[in-house]
């Protein structure tokens, strides 16, 4: 005869302490219900008879509910007269002076092409560097240059003196007592800029103007300290 094999009791053991385990950790009607998994009336141990009778009865409302009011909106006719729907010709006519044909794209692009400076005016006003290298070695220089200033930029906070001299030399002063101001939420008032500021109408050419009248007035107007001139680039 065969050998039968004895069921593993250890096995059979884990597997009910695993449902066991599963079991307890479930969640119950109330939180299913929380969750919108579970509808109140399946927690409740309504039959499901009644549920379905009770889902029809609420579709059907849903669907005399909106029928009603698809019969009492206004009609096209009236929309139009309260200037809510604009007519056709309306349509047609805004689109065409709204949406500009590609030729007129392409003079409006031409245009801003011959309007932009060219290179030499940029380098005169700072925009463009010019230093004669090619974009690698103008690369590594920009890097050595950055990596200098870290350099120079750590010693000094290294060697910057600390906050109890600089409270001694009163260089350096906290207010004893801290004052909070109440403010407004981003609700209570509207944060978005006026429509006609002036920063919203600027071209490209007047920007390129603005730069160049600060920059002349760095370059020959402005006092600047003597410990301050090689940090600059006009001094």
């Amino acid at each position: 005869m065969a050998d039968v094999k004895q069921p593993d009791n250890k096995g059979l053991t884990k597997i009910v302490n695993d449902l066991g385990k599963r079991f307890s950790q479930r969640s119950t009607p109330a939180e299913l219900v929380q969750k919108n998994i579970l509808r109140e009336d399946e927690a409740s141990g309504v039959s499901s008879s009644i549920i379905q009778q009770k889902m029809a009865l609420e579709e059907e409302k849903k669907k005399d509910t909106l029928a009603r009011k698809i019969s009492m909106r206004p009609s096209k006719a009236d929309l139009k007269d309260k200037n809510i729907l604009k007519g056709e010709g309306d349509m047609e006519e805004e689109d065409s002076t709204q949406s500009p044909t590609i030729e007129s794209r392409a003079i409006q692009l031409k245009s801003c092409l011959k309007k932009r400076p060219d290179k030499a005016q940029l380098e005169q006003k700072n925009i463009l560097k010019s230093n004669g290298l090619s974009p690698a070695l103008a690369a590594a220089q920009e890097q050595l240059k950055r990596s200098i200033l870290e350099d120079t930029l750590e010693n000094k906070i290294r060697d910057r003196p600390p906050v109890e001299e600089l409270e001694a030399a009163k260089i350096l002063i906290f207010a004893e007592t801290v004052e909070v101001l109440p403010t407004f939420r981003k609700s209570e008032y509207n944060r978005k800029p006026d429509a006609t500021a002036t920063f919203k109408n600027l071209t490209q050419q007047m920007k390129v103007d603005i730069r160049e009248e600060l920059n002349n007035f760095k370059r020959s107007e402005m006092d600047v300290h003597e410990e301050s001139v090689k940090n600059t680039c006009f001094h």
